[in-house]
């Protein structure tokens, strides 16, 4: 029986406040259990970034993003261990949809608007 591969994104927040050998530490735990695991990884660390708003008081946070493709089960488990991991922050796994398509207006939509009837009335 063939083992379903579906294409899987994971981004987790590292506390900012950790020195950086323990924020490096916790993102190489994580980078080699998903390739372990998964196939075609992809990581982007996007780095220390501010936060939107604190989270228990804290105002900065590492950022991670795994793409990869595994098995339905595998994404579960990181988020697990993302879960009881100090030094993480906040984690989110999503499953991306290859076949979507990003949709861009129309050029009539974007054009300038057609003049109003008040200016048609004013360049009588």
């Amino acid at each position: 029986m063939e083992k379903k591969m579906c294409s899987y994104e994971t981004l987790f927040i590292i506390n900012g406040t950790l020195a950086e050998d323990a924020i490096r530490a916790i993102a190489d735990k994580f980078i080699a259990l998903a390739t372990e695991q998964a196939t075609e990884l992809k990581v982007d660390e996007w780095g220390k970034r501010r936060l939107a708003y604190p989270i228990n008081y804290i105002n900065e946070g590492y950022y991670v993003l795994l793409s990869y493709k595994s098995e339905p089960t595998f994404p579960r488990e990181i988020q697990r261990v993302l879960g009881i991991t100090d030094g993480i922050m906040r984690s989110m796994t999503t499953v991306r949809n290859e076949g979507a398509q990003i949709p861009v207006p129309a050029a009539a939509e974007t054009a300038a608007p057609a003049a109003t009837e008040s200016e048609a009335t004013t360049e009588e």
